[in-house]
């Protein structure tokens, strides 16, 4: 009885993991319109327009340069491939921020 149990509330998990991965997988009308809106202000060098559209859809610069993906292309190398020098310098920290920085120094050596 405690095995048919155990089953029944397995399945039943597993069907609700299943319905909310499909859930994550579908656009919204908004949330097509934000990604087209913050791709074209990209490609049209609009450092002031990107960052208000980004504020209007209330998506942070740090999710952007992570997330929006447009042509195939990151945000970031999406701007450099359409040379959007302003976008490409504003967006350079944000895509900087997470990998580290390393100095090696050798202490032994004679000044």
């Amino acid at each position: 009885m405690k095995a048919k149990l155990i089953l029944l509330a397995a399945m039943m998990v597993g069907s609700g993991a299943a319905q909310a991965d499909t859930a994550k997988l579908e656009f919204t009308p908004i949330v097509y319109e934000a990604l087209v809106s913050v791709c074209t202000e990209t490609s049209q060098d609009d450092r002031l327009g990107l960052y208000k559209t980004l504020k209007e859809y209330r998506i942070g610069v740090n999710t952007a340069v992570d997330k929006v993906v447009c042509n195939g292309l990151p945000l970031a190398a999406f701007a450099r491939a359409e040379q959007a020098h302003k976008v490409s310098k504003f967006l350079a920290p944000y895509e900087n921020r997470g990998k580290g920085h390393v100095d090696i120094k050798d202490i032994s050596a004679a000044n």
